[in-house]
């Protein structure tokens, strides 16, 4: 019933956000944006999500090495696999991906899902560099944009960013304790759980022992280095990967910083939107960051959303079916993992 509530949620949000996007396009005018696109460029744009992709698998080799050494090539599969897993509701595709990886390496699942953690953590730092970095250098532009009522938009970006640093200041500070003072965090998890039955607090106390394996990374100074400076060219190149579609709709003209402003709305977008696949959530942050703030006209600025949309969600959706066929991994089996 859970589920399908989820589901229901994900999509009348998707619904919604599309009305959104599309209610002041015409038909006839969105047509005409698509039809003018240099399909050339989309190539590029192609090789950039692919190589951030890449950068992706080498970062978490980096974070699961701690437990065990995995190639590169064995992190691609379950890394493309677990983004495709994505269109379900939930996000079910991190635990889809801690589940192949785990199956594929003999890792752990709680162990393999806290490098997926850790990941997500350093991600989130990236987003919030890139935020701070808008409001504090070039926040006239959300001030200026008239077209957002009583800045709204500014409002809700601000309030993002203070909850998510919250959110990752606890998270880190929990990961620590977990890490040089496990003995006392685990007694305190036990006083916590003590009304639960014998079972369950098994599952919980042998779930977070083996969690706290996957944040042994936190302990290696040297590898925090290699993982930030892979999370800075990887969003980077995620960046970047925007640009081509700028060039394939003829929004060229729009300065560099955008490609900024535009990812840093995906982001806050499809977190706080959560949608089956970011349908909606994506393409209405386009609308936003492209009209919105920079003046874009909605037909073309709706038409980058879909492209940008079926861009990014093709090449996943190709490559994670691909490795599930190479794999031999039924979609039963990656079911039975969100069903549990």
């Amino acid at each position: 019933m859970t589920k399908k509530r989820n589901l229901a949620i994900g999509l009348l949000i998707a619904i919604g956000a599309l009305y959104y996007t599309f209610r002041n396009v015409s038909f006839i005018k969105l047509k005409d944006a698509l039809s003018s696109i240099h399909y050339i460029y989309i190539l590029f744009a192609l090789f950039l999500i692919i190589l951030s992709f890449i950068l992706r698998a080498i970062r978490w080799g980096y974070l699961i090495r701690s437990v065990k050494e995995v190639r590169t090539t064995n992190l691609f599969s379950p890394l493309m696999i677990g983004f495709m897993g994505n269109m379900l509701p939930a996000r079910a595709g991190e635990f889809i991906r801690a589940y192949l990886l785990g199956k594929k390496e003999n890792i752990g699942f709680s162990a393999s899902f806290a490098t997926i953690f850790i990941e997500r953590l350093f991600d989130m730092a990236l987003i919030l560099l890139m935020l701070g970095g808008v409001l504090l250098f070039k926040s006239d532009i959300l001030v200026n944009s008239t077209d957002v009522e009583n800045g709204r938009l500014i409002g809700i970006i601000m309030k993002f960013g203070w909850l998510s640093l919250g959110g990752c200041a606890l998270i880190i500070l929990f990961s620590y304790l977990l890490i040089y003072y496990n003995p006392q965090v685990m007694k305190f998890i036990r006083l916590l759980i003590r009304p639960l039955s014998d079972g369950i607090r098994f599952k919980i106390i042998r779930f977070i022992s083996s969690f706290t394996e996957g944040l042994k990374i936190l302990k290696d100074i040297k590898g925090l280095i290699i993982v930030s400076i892979l999370s800075i060219g990887l969003w980077i190149v995620n960046t970047l990967s925007y640009y081509p579609l700028y060039l394939a709709m003829d929004l060229s003209h729009l300065p560099l910083v955008s490609l900024i402003v535009l990812v840093v709305i995906i982001c806050i977008f499809i977190a706080i939107l959560p949608t089956p696949g970011f349908i909606g959530s994506y393409h209405s942050a386009c609308v936003v960051g492209l009209h919105e703030i920079y003046k874009v006209s909605e037909p073309v600025a709706a038409g980058f959303g879909i492209v940008a949309w079926f861009t990014n969600m093709g090449i996943i959706i190709a490559l994670g079916l691909f490795f599930i066929v190479k794999d031999h991994i039924t979609l039963k089996e990656m079911q039975s993992v969100v069903d549990s």
